[in-house]
Parts: C-alpha cells; sequence; structure tokens
C-alpha cells in the first residue's frame, strides 16, 4: 500500500476520528470534528476529509450518516504492529510516510516496548529460517548486542542481518555464504542499529 505524507491538520483530523473510535465506538459528527480541531468552516472539515480519503487514509460513504472508515491508522491497535518499508535516513522510523500497512499479532505476543514489522526482501538469512516475503518483527531500540539478529540502517535502505564482533570490529552478517559480511567502521555510510528481531511472522496462505 503506498501512503502519502499527511499536512498538520490532516493529521490532527485523522487522530481526532481514531480517538473517537477508541473511546466511544463511532466517528464524530462535522461540528464535533470542527470544534475539536479550533475551526469554524465545515467545509475546511470536509475538504481535510476528501483528501484523507484521496491519500488512502479513510474511505467514505456519501449520503450516510458518520459513515467513515479508517483503512490506515496513525495510532495502531492494541497488539498490532506497523509495517515500515524503505526507511529514509534522518526520517523517524515509524513516520507514517515509512509506513507500509500493520501485521495484527495478539498483544500477548509482543511483549514491552516499541515493535514495527519489516518485510524480508532477499534470501540473505535463510540459514536462520527468515526467507524472502516473511515479515520480522523488531523491537526498537539503538543498540545491541554482538550475536543479535537486528535491522540496521544503511544509507536509505533496511537491513536483516546478525551483529558479529570480530576483535574489536563489528560486521553484518548474512546467513548465507553467498554474501560477503558488511564491516561496520567509522567510515561506513550511517549504519545504525534500529532494533532487535524478536519474532519472524510467516503468511502460509501466501504462494511461494
Amino acid at each position: 500500500m503506498s501512503i502519502l505524507s499527511l499536512t498538520d491538520r490532516q493529521t490532527r483530523l485523522l487522530r481526532i476520528i481514531e480517538d473517537s473510535l477508541a473511546r466511544r465506538g463511532y466517528v464524530p459528527t462535522l461540528q464535533e470534528m470542527a470544534q475539536a480541531m479550533g475551526i469554524a468552516s465545515l467545509h475546511g472539515v470536509k475538504r481535510h476529509l476528501i483528501a484523507l480519503e484521496r491519500k488512502g487514509y479513510l474511505r467514505r460513504f456519501p449520503g450516510r450518516r458518520r459513515a467513515l472508515e479508517v483503512v490506515q491508522r496513525l495510532m495502531p491497535v492494541e497488539g498490532s504492529v506497523p509495517v515500515v518499508g524503505r526507511v529514509a535516513a534522518g526520517r523517524p522510523l515509524l513516520a507514517v510516510e515509512n509506513r507500509d500497512g500493520e501485521l495484527s499479532l495478539g498483544p500477548a505476543l509482543l511483549g514491552t516496548g516499541t515493535h514495527f514489522a519489516l518485510r524480508v526482501q532477499g534470501d540473505s538469512m535463510v540459514g536462520e529460517s527468515i526467507f524472502d516475503g516473511d515479515y520480522v518483527i523488531v523491537r526498537q531500540q539503538d543498540m545491541a548486542d554482538p550475536g543479535e539478529i537486528v535491522v540496521a540502517l544503511l544509507g536509505e535502505e533496511a537491513t536483516v542481518k546478525r551483529l558479529r564482533k570480530e576483535g574489536e570490529r563489528l560486521f553484518l552478517e548474512a546467513a548465507n555464504p553467498a554474501y560477503p559480511p558488511i564491516a561496520l567502521t567509522a567510515q561506513s555510510s550511517s549504519p545504525g542499529i534500529l532494533g532487535i528481531v524478536v519474532g519472524v511472522y510467516r503468511d502460509r496462505r501466501r504462494k511461494s
């Protein structure tokens, strides 16, 4: 799913709608939306709703009162984790621009911390039973111990590798002999730990 970025007001309106759904079970009226946003014009609210629908966050049903469906949430429901795609350097990991849907896993599976999911591309980690098309579940943190499987940022791409230490040097090591280790040095292009892999999700319905 390709998600377009939102303006500050569009983000605020979507949060108002999500909060109402979470607390009351239904969306607010146009008047309530306008009041919560601090604007007087219902036309302005409608314009933002149209933009949210065009950008893939809402689905509207014209002619029906309170007929709105949130397609893409800003705030994940309990037990769900956002799926991130390309992660541009300097942009917050869980920014809307990086999101590509979400996985519902159940709160008991996640434990503490902030989590995200990343869809694996390629076969560099097949030796760890992480295959192309799988989702790795990642606890977000900026440090990891050698031996842990991590998601690291290299340039504008996130990669899944095992962190290995050899003497004083650190490497990102694949679990496939076809891929050489990536040495992390002071001259490396912004290598940063985004989190450690705590699980793997595989959709059994997915065709090979």
